[in-house]
C-alpha cells in the first residue's frame, strides 16, 4: 500500500519521489535536463538563444514586445514547423469581464471562515454532492446559487445549490462546453477529472449527445508514472448518461501521453502537463487548473489561477492539441502509453480509435482588440529539434522589464527526491538578477509554503524560501562582482521574496501550509503570463498566454496580485516592505559585543 507521502508527491509535476522504483529498474537518473530543455547542454537557454540569434526585446521601440518577440521565436524554428503550434501572435482577442479564473478568491477571510461543502453531506443527491437549495437561509447564509452544470439537457432548469469556497467555477468549463458547434479539445494531467468537475464534463457532454449537434471531442491526459492513467474508465465514466441518447451526432476520444519514459532516445520523461479547454477555435480557458475536487474545491484548498479568452488565441490552443494527438496516433498499437478510445453517444460500446487533427476554421481577426502570444513547448519526445518556445519567450520578456517583475509560483528550484541537488531556472533569474543590479528595479516573487500537499497533489518542491534567496544572491555576486555588504543591501531593497499568504492566517486550519499552483509572470505591470509553465525547470508539454496588454495587467494586478501581496508580505524574508531581511547581517548586542 502506498502511504500518503508517497501518493502526494505522486501527484506534482515531475513525480520525483514515486519514480524511485523507476529509477532503481533504469539503472539510471533521471533528472530534468538544464533548465528543463533537452539538448540544452551547459550553456541552457542562453545557448539555444545564440544558436539561433535571438537578439534581446527593445522596451524603448515603437514595435510593441509581443511582436518583437514572435519575430525572435520565429528564428528558433528555421523551418517554420511550430508557429501557430508552440507560437503565434494574435490580434484583436476579446477578454470578457470574468475573464479572470481564480480559485478560491477569498482575499482577506480567516482561514477557518472559508466555506466548504463536504461529497459527503446528506442532503447532497446528484452528481455534483451539493445540496440543493431554495434561498440563502437554507445554506447556513453560505451563497445559494444556480450551477448550470446541474443541467444534463436542453430545456432543463438548473438547479441551485448551497455552494463552498469555489464550487462555481465548474461552471466556467460546463458553459464553454455546451457552447460549442463543432469540436472541444481537453488537455489535462492525470488524475483525470473527478467528483464534481467530472459530473460537470458529464452533463456538458450529455446535454451535447441531446442537442443533436455534430460535435466532437477530444480529451488528452498526461500520463506520468506509476499510476497511469485507465483511459476507457475515464471514457465510461463521460459517457454514462450520453450512451442512452439515440440519433445524437456526438463523439468522444479519450486519450493518454507519455512521450518519454526515460527510456533511449529520450533519456528523460516526458508527458502533458497542460491544462486547455478550447471550443470552436473560438474560445478557450487555459491557466494552471487542474480538475480535481479534493484540492481545489474542498478543505485547504490550493490556489489557482486561469484566464478564457475569445478570439484567435483559442485556435491556437486547437492546434497544441494536434500536435499531442498527432504524437499518439502515431505509436504502435501495443504502446500502453500512448493511446486513445473513441466512443459515440447512444453507442454502448468503445473502441480504439484516434482522431489526430480537427479541421476548423480560423476566425477573422479584428484589428482592435487584445494582443495574445499563445506560446507552448512540446518538450521531449514528439518531434526532434528545439520546440520549448515558451521558455524563450518568458526570458525575453523577462529581459525587457525595466522597472518591475511580479511572479507567482509553486517553487523555483526542482529537487530530486527533496535532496540537496536542486535544478534552477537560471536563465529567467539571470534576468531578474540584472534588472535589481543594473536598473534598480525590484523582483516580487510569492512561492508555495513549505510543505504544501493536497489529498492529490503535492504543492512544494520542498526547498525552503531561504534557499531561494541565497541561490539569487549567488547569481547577482556572479553577475555583478559587487561587495557582500552592496550584495545585501540591494536584495534587502529589491528582493521581494514571500511565502503565500490570502488572509491573516499562516495555514489552513489544522496546521495544513497553504498550497500555490499558479504559473503568473508579469513584466512592468504591462505584459503577463497565465499558463501551465512553472518556474522550475522539468521537461513537459507545456502551454499557456502572454498578453501584452496595459489593461488586461491592469486588472489583473488589481484583482489578484495586489490582494496576493497585501497579505503576503507581512511574510516576506526580504525586500524594502518586508518586516525583515534574511540578507541584513545581525545586530549585535552591548552584550555580545563585550
Amino acid at each position: 500500500m502506498v502511504d500518503k507521502a508517497t501518493l502526494g508527491s505522486c501527484r506534482r509535476a515531475f513525480v520525483c519521489a514515486a519514480m524511485a522504483a523507476l529509477f532503481a529498474v533504469t539503472g539510471c537518473s533521471l533528472y530534468p535536463p538544464p533548465q528543463g530543455v533537452v539538448g540544452a547542454g551547459r550553456q541552457g537557454l542562453d545557448g539555444i538563444a545564440r544558436l539561433y540569434d535571438v537578439r534581446p526585446l527593445d522596451p524603448a521601440s515603437a514595435v510593441p514586445l509581443s511582436k518583437q518577440a514572435v519575430e525572435e521565436l520565429a528564428k528558433t524554428d528555421p523551418l517554420q514547423q511550430l508557429r501557430g503550434v508552440t507560437y503565434e501572435l494574435t490580434e484583436g482577442n476579446h477578454l470578457a469581464a470574468d475573464w479572470l479564473i481564480q480559485t478560491p478568491n477569498v482575499w482577506g477571510r480567516p482561514a477557518a471562515s472559508v466555506p466548504v461543502i463536504p461529497p459527503d453531506c446528506p442532503a447532497c443527491k446528484t452528481d455534483l454532492r451539493l445540496p440543493v437549495c431554495r434561498k440563502r437561509p437554507d445554506c447556513d447564509n453560505r451563497p445559494c446559487v444556480v450551477l448550470d452544470a446541474s443541467v444534463s439537457r436542453p430545456g432543463m432548469r438548473a438547479l441551485r445549490f448551497c455552494t463552498g469556497h469555489s464550487d462555481a467555477v465548474v461552471d466556467r468549463f460546463y458553459r464553454l462546453i455546451i457552447s460549442a458547434r463543432r469540436a472541444v479539445d481537453v488537455t489535462m494531467l492525470q488524475p483525470p477529472a473527478d467528483g464534481r468537475f467530472l459530473a460537470a464534463l458529464r452533463n456538458a457532454l450529455t446535454w451535447l449527445a441531446y442537442s443533436g449537434r455534430p460535435v466532437t471531442v477530444r480529451i488528452m491526459v498526461g500520463n506520468y508514472p506509476l499510476t497511469g492513467t485507465d483511459v476507457p474508465q475515464f471514457l465510461r465514466a463521460l459517457m454514462r448518461d450520453a450512451v442512452a441518447v439515440r440519433h445524437s451526432r456526438l463523439r468522444l476520444y479519450v486519450g493518454k501521453i507519455r512521450s518519454c519514459d526515460g527510456a533511449s532516445p529520450c533519456n528523460t520523461l516526458s508527458w502533458n502537463h497542460s491544462k486547455i479547454v478550447a471550443v470552436d477555435a473560438r474560445r478557450a480557458i487555459v491557466g494552471g487548473h487542474n480538475m480535481w475536487t479534493a484540492d481545489y474545491l474542498l478543505a485547504a484548498p490550493t490556489h489557482d489561477l486561469s484566464m478564457e479568452v475569445e478570439g484567435g488565441a483559442a485556435y491556437v490552443a486547437h492546434r497544441f492539441a494536434d500536435a499531442l494527438w498527432r504524437f499518439v496516433c502515431s505509436r504502435p498499437a501495443n504502446d500502453p502509453l500512448n493511446l486513445a478510445y473513441e466512443a459515440s453517444a447512444g453507442k454502448p460500446d468503445y473502441v480504439r480509435g484516434c482522431l489526430s487533427d480537427i479541421t476548423l476554421p480560423r476566425q477573422a481577426e479584428s484589428t482592435e482588440g487584445v494582443p495574445v502570444l499563445a506560446v507552448g513547448r512540446l518538450a521531449a519526445g514528439i518531434r526532434s529539434g528545439f520546440d520549448d518556445q515558451s521558455l524563450i519567450a518568458r526570458d525575453l520578456m523577462l529581459g525587457a522589464a525595466r522597472q518591475s517583475i511580479r511572479m507567482a509560483q509553486q517553487d523555483v528550484a526542482f529537487s530530486e527526491f527533496g535532496g540537496s541537488d536542486k535544478s534552477w531556472p537560471d536563465s529567467a533569474l539571470e534576468r531578474m538578477a540584472d534588472l535589481m543590479a543594473q536598473r534598480q528595479g525590484d523582483v516580487y516573487l510569492v512561492l508555495s509554503n513549505y510543505g504544501a500537499d493536497g489529498p492529490v497533489g503535492s504543492y512544494s518542491n520542498r526547498i525552503p524560501l531561504e534557499a531561494v534567496g541565497e541561490h539569487v544572491r549567488s547569481l547577482v555576486k556572479a553577475r555583478t562582482r559587487l561587495p557582500e555588504a552592496e550584495i545585501s543591501a540591494l536584495l534587502c531593497r529589491h528582493l521581494h521574496l514571500a511565502p503565500l499568504r490570502f488572509g491573516p492566517d499562516a495555514t489552513w486550519p489544522g496546521s495544513r501550509p497553504i498550497g500555490l499552483h499558479t504559473k503568473l509572470w508579469m513584466a512592468d505591470d504591462h505584459v503577463f503570463y497565465v499558463g501551465s509553465d512553472n518556474l522550475y525547470p522539468v521537461d513537459l508539454q507545456e502551454f499557456g498566454y502572454i498578453v501584452d496588454d496595459r489593461s488586461a495587467s491592469a486588472q489583473i494586478r488589481h484583482d489578484y496580485w495586489d490582494p496576493m501581496w497585501q497579505w503576503s508580505r507581512g511574510a516576506a524574508i526580504s525586500g524594502d516592505d518586508a518586516p525583515r531581511c534574511m540578507f541584513a547581517a545581525p545586530r549585535t548586542t552591548n552584550a555580545q559585543a563585550g
